[in-house]
């Protein structure tokens, strides 16, 4: 009896491992792309988003992603590019990215030429969280914790 539960329960399992195999194997045949949001600027056929991460960046750090994605009018990626970014004013932060796409006969000797504006904020005027967790969070669950104690001893919860 229990020899039989046991090839029942070990067949089941066996069976629903070979159908996760089978569908995990069938979608990762497929291709699949995404895109990151941010700032959008319509050039020709083309879009140029750019999103910095951290969304703000600190002053000084070196630690800042710019992210880019060139996408044509059907919001694909364009590949085969050569971009290169210029740094037009540190002061206020603009900076410049220039696209060439191979392929495309009105940017592939003349780049796309796409401004975008980056600010920073000064990582001294930002409360770092844990502050936030120590001089806020802490003392709102200590008095939340009062309250609750308090309204038990008064039986009205």
């Amino acid at each position: 009896m229990f020899m039989s539960v046991q090839k029942v329960f070990c067949f089941k399992h066996l069976l629903m491992f070979l159908i996760l195999l089978c569908f995990s194997i069938n979608i990762s045949s497929q291709f699949t792309s995404g895109h990151f949001f941010g700032t959008t600027k319509n050039i020709g056929n083309y879009q140029i988003v750019f999103a910095p991460y951290p969304p703000l960046p600190f002053a000084g750090d070196n630690s800042t992603l710019l992210n880019f994605s060139i996408l044509d009018k059907e919001n694909q990626n364009v590949n085969n590019i050569f971009a290169s970014l210029l740094i037009k004013n540190k002061e206020n932060g603009s900076i410049s990215l220039l696209v060439r796409i191979n392929g495309d006969p009105a940017y592939s000797q003349n780049p796309i030429t796409a401004d975008f504006d980056i600010s920073t904020t000064d990582p001294n005027q930002i409360i770092p969280t844990n502050e936030l967790i120590l001089y806020y969070l802490v003392p709102a669950l200590v008095v939340i914790a009062i309250i609750i104690v308090y309204l038990k001893r008064k039986n009205k919860i």
